[in-house]
């Protein structure tokens, strides 16, 4: 049995292949945090519902993918997803299949406040750049 929270962050990724970005929103907090890891075209903190949408144009530049959830877990006010991002890079058309996790914070009104997105970072840079970037 999922926990609420469980329940929204697998409605979050359960678009049925159609991304709704109206439910999108009504899950965040209005001044939500997203991290992404360091080495990345797309790395970066973002702040709000426009740093969203920055984040969102920046890695859709680079690769086009929906993240598979394989296992997902409470952690006090956290959830924490592991799974794959599964997708093709834009340049190339290559396909991929890199494992993510993700940690959502949630408020006291079950928004989600933070989300830390953490990859494979070999794996990106491998599929992204053809060999390991280092910042």
């Amino acid at each position: 049995m999922y926990s609420k929270r469980e329940k929204i962050i697998r409605n979050y990724f359960n678009p049925q292949g159609s991304f709704d970005f109206e439910d999108l929103y009504n899950y965040l907090s209005p001044d939500v945090i997203l991290y992404e890891t360091e080495g990345l075209p797309w790395s970066g903190v973002y702040y709000g519902i426009n740093g969203l949408g920055d984040f969102m144009a920046k890695v859709t530049r680079y690769i086009i993918s929906e993240i598979k959830i394989e296992e997902i877990y409470s952690c006090g006010d956290q959830v924490v997803t592991i799974g794959k991002s599964i997708g093709r890079v834009v340049k190339t058309q290559r396909p991929f299949g890199i494992r993510v996790v993700q940690i959502f914070t949630f408020d006291d009104q079950d928004k989600i406040k933070k989300v830390v997105f953490l990859a494979d970072l070999k794996a990106f840079q491998e599929i992204l750049f053809g060999q390991l970037v280092t910042p």
